[in-house]
């Protein structure tokens, strides 16, 4: 039997192999030999070398603080604070999705998450040269929407440009990413001419965002411990349901009792708008080429030809029309007076602007 010693074990300047070392928080001086579920370590703060890495400070402590430091300054001010009296980096973005997985902020997963690879070697310092503590909401906001797709982008601001303001600003980045995606869909060539229809359909999408929410929380919940709960979110959720079953039939926006179910992206307006906004200069179209187009000359005469051959008229349809012609006639001239004193003045503009750089 072949025995091979075991290598001796080479100490790290970091190792600690007193089993008498005390971890004792500074704060209430509570004490405890092994750290381990009583202490948050901070993997790469420069502060804690000599006490294993672990914030001398406890954890009923440092949660306290948070609490303390909440009621009076609010969540997220209360974790800046916190953040750099324990010297860890400070991020909107993980802040925000921690809310948004968990429905409340937990001081202990996002220390979890800060001492990962992707935030290794950075402390409080990396807040301050990255002016996290400066940026607004819009800030916040747009920084996350740079993760979007590209169509993503384009339905956002195609919603922008025809409601003419954001509909869902300051809501989170998850939940503008959905509303604005199902909002697009509603859009029709004739939607900007009706803001009523616009509103109902706004709330309509925002309903869905809520019992898409609601679905969520139904989704972690377990059947039988919290039943009362999902009875209570399947209620919410079934109100919400019925109050947009109402609002699309009583405005004729739903698929089904939808008059004009065309979304609208397949139309001409749509398309020369999608190619103007990629500066393609030749979507746009000239209505007076239009109309002197040997295809529209082509298409009145046979629309005549078919009146002529098909209509039969008595007396009265042929006063009838007489008197609507001669009523577009007069129109048509006051129409091309209008435009020929127009023409004048601008051509006496136009001599007075000539005239004028010559003397110069």
């Amino acid at each position: 039997m072949l025995i091979i010693a075991r290598q001796p074990k080479i100490v790290q300047s970091t190792d600690n192999f007193d089993d008498n070392y005390i971890y004792k928080c500074l704060r209430c001086g509570v004490e405890y030999q092994n750290p381990v579920g009583h202490f948050y370590k901070i993997q790469y703060s420069e502060l804690y070398l000599k006490n294993n890495r672990y914030v001398p400070l406890c954890k009923n402590c440092i949660n306290g603080m948070y609490k303390n430091f909440s009621e009076k300054y609010g969540a997220r001010i209360a974790f800046v604070f916190l953040c750099y009296m324990i010297d860890i980096p400070f991020y909107h973005s993980l802040f925000d999705s921690i809310v948004k997985n968990n429905n409340v902020f937990s001081v202990g997963l996002y220390l979890r998450q800060i001492n990962g690879r992707q935030y290794q070697y950075q402390s409080f310092q990396q807040t301050i040269l990255n002016k996290e503590l400066f940026k607004s909401e819009k800030d916040i906001v747009e920084e996350k929407e740079v993760k979007w797709t590209k169509s993503e982008i384009q339905n956002k601001n195609d919603v922008i440009a025809t409601v003419g303001y954001d509909p869902f600003e300051g809501y989170p980045e998850e939940d503008r990413r959905f509303l604005f995606n199902e909002l697009i869909k509603y859009f029709d060539d004739d939607i900007t001419d009706d803001t009523y229809k616009l509103s109902q359909i706004i709330q309509i999408v925002n309903n869905n965002n809520q019992i898409r929410n609601y679905d969520i929380l139904i989704s972690r919940l377990d059947a039988i411990k919290d039943a009362n709960d999902i009875k209570s979110l399947n209620g919410m959720k079934s109100n919400l349901v019925s109050s947009n079953d109402k609002i699309a039939k009583e405005n004729e926006i739903s698929v089904k009792n939808r008059s004009n179910k065309n979304v609208g992206k397949s139309t001409l307006t749509y398309l020369m708008k999608d190619l103007r906004e990629k500066d393609f200069d030749k979507a746009e179209a000239n209505y007076y080429d239009q109309l002197k187009s040997k295809g529209t000359l082509w298409a009145e005469n046979m629309s005549m030809k078919a009146i002529k051959e098909n209509g039969f008229f008595d007396e009265n349809d042929n006063k009838e029309i007489t008197e609507i012609n001669r009523k577009l006639v007069i129109d048509l001239q006051h129409k091309v007076d209008d435009l020929m004193e127009e023409k004048r003045l601008l051509l006496i503009k136009l001599q007075e602007l000539e005239n004028g750089d010559r003397n110069d």
